[in-house]
């Protein structure tokens, strides 16, 4: 290494390890082992620009948690718009350095939240440069337009655990040979207690996944680092490259496992400062920034000019024009209007075919819109017209995962970061399984959206085992995320306009009955959240809500009690409770008037309902786990049958 490599080196040691004493956490040993890694990375293999962090034939970076420090500092050195009063700021409110991945920070690609998450965004990333690849060759048979690389920095931990583990099988199955993987396998050791566990061959099982693995023998070695990244590049495998950082020679006393979470003494900051002959606090470092940028732009000022010149080339495709938009700007316009659908009064089919129907029509509007799923002949979600997405058959639309379904929610994220549309749809009781990338995908912002079939605890298709009973409800906790739980056909239709026009995620769930299109259902009142369905005749007595498939049971209901008792109800639809809370005072008074009693009807957890209703009584659902039945057996030991709701109304509207 020359002068300039160690003084660059020991310059992303200090101010890392500095961010970290400033913030009272983090991880010391990373800062003092790691930044070899990374300052190889940036100064010998990326393509990037300073200038253009979002180019879109970057190779991008993605980067576990505990590495922010370094990464942070790298990105300063490397020239991006990270000051050195904004590395101070790690963690700090409203900073840009946080103490979690956040792609609002130059550089930084994509959100990381859990342990794994890092992996199977960088596999969804890779998947997506793949597919944008083979989009381009259709109209230009050797176009390199996109052709990046996806680097993952990650722990031991994230390659083991469920999600990370679960996408890397994805990943080899795939043979994502623009996948490189480096993993820090210190981890092995971090805790005495689970040295045992992973006595067995890692390299075995990781090689049986469809990986090339690169072991480095002498820790974090600049040119061993350097030869291993070199290899990767030209392997026809993804490949994960193993190196360990407990053997650098940077560490002043023999560092236990405690430095993982705290950081360094004053005391060993100083010495660390003398050892490297590094002043602190580091006030400048613009003189090392102009050498690297001279480096960098020696190496990579000719791959950009060709691909400048390429890109001038071939932007008179109208076909390629539309990939370099949709990668620029990361917006799908999608023409999607409920005006243009006129459906039969005598429509009535399953809502599951229905929606199958609507997904069909709204996926052709782009070849940016994906279809994941681990079961697609239950959601019936699949893009009739694009196949199976495979290595060979790399322009396949339906991403099956099968039993990796923790892995598909990671890789959706990675996916949708680069602006896909992603569309994931398995059952109700799978959104469990899902929980922490949908968090990601809300937190960020990603185009994510989720269909979810089977939405009640008496929809469960084969009669067997757990049915939903309280996920509806932790989906509708979750931030940012707009659940929308249709009822007919033309709510459904009001959903996809919404998506035709919302950047964020949605959940949509999806019931398996046959339902017609009812009278009063409009698909233009579906963002309103709720509406009236049914109309009192005369002097309103009550209000009841329902959603998706127990609007019918409601409406049913409050026919036959005005019928037979005069009992005038008014009927609300409320399909997204989160829509319908975004409405001002005066609509949601005028919709459901407090004054008159109020009652829910749905069959799912009665969480949630109480803020709408008279009192808890009023709320026809459940609040255990439903066991196994038929249909009419669970109604009625629930007392939700037609009769058993309405002799409890009546009860109610008497008292």
């Amino acid at each position: 290494m020359s002068k300039l490599d160690m003084n660059v080196i020991n310059s992303i040691k200090m101010l890392s390890i500095d961010m970290i004493r400033e913030a009272g956490s983090g991880n010391s040993l990373v800062s003092l082992s790691m930044p070899n890694i990374f300052y190889n990375l940036f100064l010998n293999h990326l393509k990037f620009q300073k200038n253009n962090p979002n180019w879109i034939n970057r190779d991008r970076v993605i980067v576990n948690n505990n590495f922010l420090p370094v990464m942070y500092s790298t990105l300063h050195m490397f020239g991006y718009d990270i000051s050195l009063e904004t590395l101070k700021e790690y963690k700090k409110l409203n900073s840009i350095t946080s103490g979690y991945a956040s792609p609002i920070t130059p550089g930084i690609e994509i959100g990381s939240i859990i342990t794994g998450d890092v992996v199977s965004s960088a596999v969804g990333i890779a998947l997506g440069e793949r597919y944008l690849n083979s989009l381009i060759k259709i109209e230009k048979q050797k176009c390199e337009l996109i052709n990046y690389h996806t680097y993952c920095i990650c722990t031991f931990d994230d390659i083991m655990c469920g999600l990370g583990y679960e996408s890397l099988s994805f990943a080899g199955k795939e043979i994502l040979n623009n996948l490189i993987i480096l993993c820090n396998k210190d981890d092995i050791g971090k805790h005495s207690n689970i040295k045992e566990i992973y006595k067995e061959n890692v390299i075995d099982r990781i090689e049986a996944l469809g990986f090339e693995v690169i072991e480095v023998k002498n820790g974090c070695d600049f040119g061993a680092i350097d030869v291993a990244i070199d290899e990767a590049k030209d392997n026809k495998k993804p490949t994960i490259i193993l190196f360990s950082t407990n053997n650098t020679k940077d560490n002043l006393r023999e560092y236990s496992s405690e430095l993982y979470n705290m950081p360094l003494s004053n005391d060993d900051i100083n010495d660390l400062a003398e050892k490297y002959k590094i002043p602190m606090p580091i006030t400048n470092t613009q003189e090392y920034r102009l050498e690297l940028e001279k480096i960098v732009s020696k190496r990579l000022n000719k791959t950009i000019d060709k691909w400048n010149e390429l890109k001038t080339e071939v932007v008179s495709d109208i076909k390629i024009k539309e990939i370099i938009d949709f990668l620029e700007n990361k917006n799908i316009k999608i023409d999607f209007s409920s005006d243009n659908f006129k459906l039969n009064d005598t429509y009535n089919e399953e809502l599951i075919n229905g929606n199958s129907k609507m997904f069909n029509m709204f996926a052709s509007k782009s070849p940016f819109i994906l279809s994941c799923s681990n079961n697609f002949v239950n959601t019936k979600c699949n893009i009739n017209k694009s196949e199976i997405m495979s290595s060979k058959n790399r322009l396949g639309r339906n991403i099956l995962f099968g039993e990796r379904t923790v892995a598909m929610g990671g890789i959706a994220n990675g996916l949708a970061s680069l602006g896909f549309k992603v569309f994931i749809s398995t059952s109700l009781i799978q959104s469990n399984t899902l929980i922490n990338t949908i968090k990601l995908s809300t937190m960020f912002n990603y185009p994510v959206n989720y269909i979810f079939t089977q939405d009640s605890f008496i929809n469960n298709y084969d009669n067997m085992g757990i049915s939903s009973v309280f996920e509806i409800n932790t989906l509708r906790m979750i931030p940012n995320l707009i659940t929308i739980r249709p009822c007919d056909i033309n709510e459904i239709i009001g959903t996809y306009e919404i998506l035709s026009n919302y950047n964020k995620s949605v959940a949509l769930i999806i019931g398996s009955e046959k339902r017609p299109k009812f009278i009063g259902t409009n698909p233009k009142y579906v963002v309103a959240g709720a509406y009236r369905v049914r109309r009192e005749k005369g002097e309103l007595n009550g209000t009841i809500i329902a959603t998706g498939s127990e609007v019918s049971l409601a409406i049913d209901i409050a026919e036959e009690l005005y019928s037979a008792y005069g009992i005038d109800l008014r009927v609300v639809t409320m399909p997204s409770m989160e829509l319908f809370n975004k409405q001002n005072d005066r609509y949601k008074y005028s919709l459901i008037p407090r004054e008159f009693k109020t009652f829910a009807i749905e069959f799912n957890n009665t969480m949630l309902w109480n803020k709408f209703v008279t009192n808890d009584e009023y709320i026809f659902g459940i609040s255990n786990y439903a066991p196994c039945g038929t249909k009419l057996e669970l109604l009625k030991k629930y007392n939700l049958t037609k009769d058993n709701i309405k002799a409890k109304i009546i009860e109610l509207m008497k008292n």
